[in-house]
């Protein structure tokens, strides 16, 4: 049986705060990975409104950028790794200008 995903608990160092990081293969080579604030149980605070969300289309970059997330969301303020994400994500759009 192949995986289907990856998940993640994580507690930040320097501000204490949880996450979850959470990989899924939506459809044939489209993996999706999300980053939800986390309450005390680890669980989403809303699962509407992820913190960031990023799209790829191998299994092996989802991974790789799984547990890159999963690392960095240890050790980096969460703030600054979400603006670096959420920037990279309006780049990549549709419709972007360069």
């Amino acid at each position: 049986m192949a995986l289907k995903g990856l998940f993640n608990k994580i507690k930040n160092k320097p501000t204490r705060r949880k996450f979850v990081v959470s990989t899924i293969c939506k459809e044939e080579n489209i993996y999706e990975t999300v980053v939800f604030e986390a309450n005390f149980f680890y669980l989403p605070r809303s699962w509407k409104r992820p913190a960031f969300t990023v799209v790829v289309a191998s299994r092996d970059e989802a991974w790789d950028l799984h547990y890159r997330l999963t690392a960095r969301l240890t050790l980096e303020y969460p703030a600054r790794l979400i603006q670096e994400y959420l920037e990279l994500s309006q780049d990549s759009a549709p419709g972007a200008s360069a």
